[in-house]
């Protein structure tokens, strides 16, 4: 059994996290912003350890770490402090764990690890975080994932709540996708398998469909037809902003994918998601009366 402390366990990819390691029976601290909020509530009520504090604060950081065998951690995007306020957390995450000698698991973002300006603050950001993880002397294990499932649960983006599922992608065009729950079962494995994986870099995603499978899968397991629909790049820029319109740019002529059925083969631990397996996993009821978001 693990002390292991979490970072981000109030969102999706920390709350996953946190999650599978409390069912593996692991102890677990999660450092928050507040104990006050329901997620937060909710994770003291399952057994989880909360400790204040936010990843600016070098001191309440490190002593959340304290006696821990391992960090989950991942730096915050599109924060107030942009690229720069990131690469500061990314940083502080290293220095604490290389002081505590606790066994890094960095979530960061696939093809991060090749030094190449993409003009996306959220993947050049990662990009600086982990050149300075590799020039430390931290036990480090870095997870690369690609687009995230869980965006769909974002309605007011993806417009499953009118209908259709709605995309910046053309119908055809393939998109390599992770669920968070795939993220937590690999991050678990490392944690658990610290001498295997320490050193390790690994790109991940669970499965690859185009907008039109995505729309076939959601149709069937909602029971009704969910129509596909191209929403235009412009609309895009006007409603989240330039960095994630050109984001989408590159999915399109994107040819660069993921060998899935090489990382399956790899790390066979993992019980590994189709995206039709994901969202049988999804309570749609609770997402359609829009009381959930993204990633």
């Amino acid at each position: 059994m693990a002390n292991v402390l979490v970072i981000g366990a109030t969102g999706k990819q920390g709350g996953a996290v946190a999650t599978l390691l409390l069912k593996h029976g692991h102890d677990v601290v999660a450092y928050v912003r507040s104990p006050e909020p329901p997620s937060a509530v909710a994770l003291s009520t399952a057994g989880v350890r909360l400790v204040t504090g936010d990843l600016a604060d070098p001191g309440a950081l490190a002593g959340a770490a304290k006696g821990v065998d391992a960090i989950f951690g991942l730096s915050v995007p599109f924060g107030s402090g942009g690229k720069d306020e990131e690469v500061a957390q990314g940083c502080l995450l290293a220095d604490v764990a290389a002081r505590v000698d606790a066994h890094l698991v960095y979530s960061s973002v696939r093809g991060a690890d090749r030094m190449v300006e993409t003009d996306l603050d959220h993947a050049d950001s990662k990009q600086l975080v982990e050149a300075y993880l590799r020039d430390q002397e931290v036990r480090a294990t870095v997870l690369g994932p690609v687009y995230f499932m869980e965006n769909v649960l974002n309605v007011g983006f993806s417009r499953l709540t009118d209908g259709v599922l709605a995309n910046p992608l053309s119908a055809g065009k393939p998109l390599d996708q992770v669920t968070v729950r795939d993220i937590a079962g690999l991050a678990v494995h490392a944690i658990e398998h610290p001498d295997r994986f320490a050193g390790e870099r690994i790109d991940i995603a669970s499965d690859r469909v185009t907008g039109a499978e995505a729309a076939r899968i959601l149709s069937d397991v909602l029971g009704r037809e969910i129509p596909y629909q191209q929403m235009p790049l412009g609309q895009v820029r006007q409603w989240a902003g330039d960095e994630i319109a050109d984001m989408f740019q590159r999915f399109e002529v994107n040819t660069d994918f993921v060998d899935i059925d090489e990382l399956r083969a790899r790390y066979p631990e993992v019980a590994w998601h189709s995206y039709a397996e994901w969202a049988r996993t999804v309570d749609w009821d609770r997402v359609l009366e829009g009381r959930t978001t993204g990633q």
